[in-house]
């Protein structure tokens, strides 16, 4: 139909031109433009005819159909590259919630060790502690029993010790032995006082 009607107009325009040419002959005028000359003007009818339909048929079924064929598969491209990146862009973004997540899991889990050790460590050095004072109360029972025990001792061998050491230092400063019986009455009365004191 658009065929058709090219034609038509291409007639209608050749037929306008040649009137117009013939008029121009008929006044007398030789000069003009050359495509309007009489004798070439039919050559080059017959070349348009057969030119046009060649070229509005390579445009028609081979260069437009490869053209809108190309700008579809670039409009598919476009589309699926904005998909890819809005699919990307959301698996970013779900990434992110995931770690931020993963990092509120792992402050609440550090906190929580952190608490509990700090709870543990306390109640070790309170039993700890607990075990010091009752190794230290043990250890002070029994130094002051084994104290209570050598003044014992001392207390019960105080008499003998002194005899020995009173009888020695006589020796030494009169050279003689000295009379036990009264040196045993002497420090029995001593004994005595240190005892009652």
């Amino acid at each position: 139909m658009i065929l058709n009607k090219s034609i038509r107009i291409i007639l209608y325009i050749s037929y306008t031109s040649l009137c117009t040419y013939s008029s121009i002959a008929a006044e007398g005028g030789s000069g003009g433009m050359p495509q309007m000359v009489i004798p070439d003007f039919m050559p080059q009818l017959v070349w348009l005819f057969i030119i046009f339909p060649i070229l509005y048929c390579s445009m028609k079924y081979l260069a437009l159909p490869r053209i809108t064929e190309i700008m579809a598969n670039r409009e598919m491209k476009i589309i699926n590259n904005i998909n890819k990146a809005e699919e990307i862009r959301n698996k970013i973004e779900e990434a992110n919630q995931e770690h931020e997540l993963a990092i509120k899991k792992t402050n609440d889990q550090i906190k929580a060790l952190v608490i509990e050790i700090s709870q543990k460590s306390i109640t070790e050095a309170e039993q700890h502690m607990l075990e010091c004072q009752n190794n230290i109360n043990t250890k002070i029972k029994e130094e002051k029993l084994k104290l209570a025990k050598e003044i014992n001792n001392f207390s019960e061998n105080i008499e003998k010790i002194s005899n020995n050491a009173a009888e020695s230092i006589i020796k030494k400063i009169y050279y003689k032995k000295p009379n036990t019986d009264n040196l045993k009455n002497v420090i029995s009365k001593y004994a005595e006082s240190y005892k009652n004191d």
